[in-house]
C-alpha cells in the first residue's frame, strides 16, 4: 500500500510539472500569436494582401475568446 502511495505522490508531480509546461506554452503561443496579427495588420498597411487560412486558425484559437455555454445571455 506505502508502495502505491509513492506511485500516486510521484505520478502527481509529474502531472503537476506537465500542467505547467503547458500553461507556459499556451501563453508562449498567444505571445506569438499577438505578434503575427500585428505582422499580418502592418502587411496590409503596406499595401499587402495577405491571407493564410492556417495562420487565422492559430490567431482565433489563441486570441478570440471562446463563449462559454454555461454563462447566461445578457440579450
Amino acid at each position: 500500500m506505502e508502495e502505491l502511495r509513492r506511485k500516486l505522490l510521484e505520478l502527481s508531480k509529474k502531472e503537476a510539472t506537465l500542467n505547467f509546461k503547458i500553461y507556459e506554452l499556451y501563453h508562449e503561443n498567444q505571445t506569438l500569436a499577438i505578434k503575427l496579427a500585428g505582422y499580418i495588420a502592418e502587411n496590409r498597411l503596406y499595401g499587402g494582401r495577405w491571407k493564410n487560412e492556417e495562420a487565422m486558425k492559430i490567431m482565433n484559437k489563441y486570441l478570440v475568446k471562446k463563449k462559454n455555454p454555461n454563462e447566461q445571455s445578457s440579450e
